[in-house]
């Protein structure tokens, strides 16, 4: 069975990296005089600034879960919080639109953007369902 998997570049891990580590000064260092910081307990926490560390670790999670992969069977794509399988019977046509993005047009008149599958992919794709699949192909 050909199975291809597709996932966003792996360089974003370091890029997450790189911002959760800038955000900790921010968040755990030292006080500053302010009425807006809590320092109710002595405790050198900003409080008001830990919520920006949700966003580094979003991105951290969002690159380890999302992608498409695709086998003959169908399409499983998975994003940040859901998964969506699509049965190739599903499966109307495959396109790009203008920003080079691969997308499936299902038979009950919805589109599906696939998750890290690029123009360059879709014969990939195609490939992998082992069927015959109508591809529009968009240049722009």
């Amino acid at each position: 069975m050909n199975k291809v998997r597709f996932r966003p570049h792996q360089s974003i891990l370091i890029a997450a990296f790189i911002a959760f580590v800038g955000i900790l000064p921010i968040a755990f260092g030292p006080n500053l005089p302010s009425d807006i910081v809590s320092t109710d307990d002595g405790s050198p926490v900003r409080w008001l600034f830990v919520p920006l560390l949700i966003v580094p670790i979003a991105v951290f999670v969002w690159v380890l879960r999302s992608g498409t992969d695709a086998d003959s069977s169908g399409m499983r794509v998975r994003g940040l919080l859901g998964t969506k399988r699509i049965p190739w019977s599903e499966v109307r046509e495959l396109a790009t639109d203008d920003r080079g993005r691969a997308v499936v047009l299902l038979r009950d008149g919805y589109a599906v953007t696939l998750a890290s599958v690029r123009r360059d992919d879709v014969s990939r794709l195609v490939e992998a369902s082992g069927q015959g699949i109508v591809w529009q192909k968009n240049t722009k």
